[in-house]
């Protein structure tokens, strides 16, 4: 069966995570998960007006439908490169777990410990935070933007990044493609829910805003992020193509199912900067970077 990734238009953050996570069967693939954490998208300490972190109304629907389907051990979390703990604040992650009862951690300030790669391709093991090892399930986040290093749009699969130990975290930008096929044997998502109701262009934190108006939503991580890149308007992404590759997911378009809105009819050409942009993102002569 083809996997599914769902687009839906629209600015309502809490309606359309609600929305989208029933209608990939979310409660079904997390049924029998004892404790289930969120895990948000908080690159640095930008309002969610600025693309560059989950909008906590996202947050908020997420949460909702999880306690309308019974599950009641959840934890919210996130380990980004910024001070989290101060964003938990500063822009109402708190206010929104707190009126659910559900903790937030920190994930830059948890213990973390070695676990080993079963079949590495250039790392053997990685220092893994233990609030997501002592978790059953992962409800995945991550934010519509451009990355102007080699991982080129940071999507799904790499938000998986925000697990590592922080200290770790900047070794997996050497040999990307192949490093995060080496942590998601370790760490993956069950259920993926990509904010764009804001995107981030030319940079995931110097970069601009791109107002997109939509979400999306998928069970396979490669494949919504396939769809994702594709909205973005890059296709053949290597990390992706990569994850397919070694049997994580599908990255071919024309063997994923897309409900909701047509790829086409949403899709916007996002710009970057660095690794290749000559061929993913770079802008035409006649458009100079800002």
């Amino acid at each position: 069966m083809d996997p599914v990734v769902v687009i839906r238009k629209g600015s309502d953050g809490f309606a359309l995570a609600r929305e989208l996570l029933a209608e990939i069967g979310a409660a079904a693939v997390l049924e029998g998960k004892a404790r289930v954490l969120v895990k948000l998208n908080i690159t640095g300490n930008l309002p969610p007006e600025s693309g560059v972190i989950t909008s906590p109304s996202v947050l908020d629907g997420t949460l909702a439908f999880l306690t309308d389907h019974g599950f009641r051990d959840v934890v919210v979390a996130e380990g980004g490169g910024d001070d989290v703990t101060a964003a938990f604040d500063l822009f109402g992650y708190r206010q929104v777990a707190d009126r659910h009862g559900v903790p937030l951690v920190d994930l830059n300030h948890d213990q973390a410990e070695w676990v080993p790669v079963p079949e590495p391709l250039v790392a053997e093991r990685f220092s893994i935070v233990r609030t997501v090892l002592a978790c059953d399930a992962i409800v995945n986040l991550p934010c519509l933007k451009v990355h102007n290093a080699e991982a080129v749009v940071t999507l799904c699969m790499k938000n998986m990044m925000g697990f590592i130990e922080r200290s770790r975290r900047i070794e997996m930008h050497k040999r990307f493609s192949e490093r995060i096929i080496d942590l998601l044997q370790i760490v993956r998502p069950d259920v993926n829910l990509i904010d764009g109701l804001v995107g981030r262009n030319w940079g995931e934190i110097h970069g601009e805003p791109m107002g997109m108006g939509l979400m999306l939503a998928g069970v396979d991580p490669v494949a919504t992020d396939a769809v994702g890149a594709a909205v973005m308007g890059m296709e053949g992404v290597p990390h992706i193509l990569n994850a397919a590759s070694h049997g994580f997911g599908v990255a071919d378009l024309a063997a994923i199912e897309v409900r909701g809105e047509p790829i086409a009819a949403v899709r916007r050409p996002f710009r970057r900067r660095g690794w290749r942009a000559d061929l993913f993102g770079g802008p035409p002569a006649d458009e100079p970077a800002p």
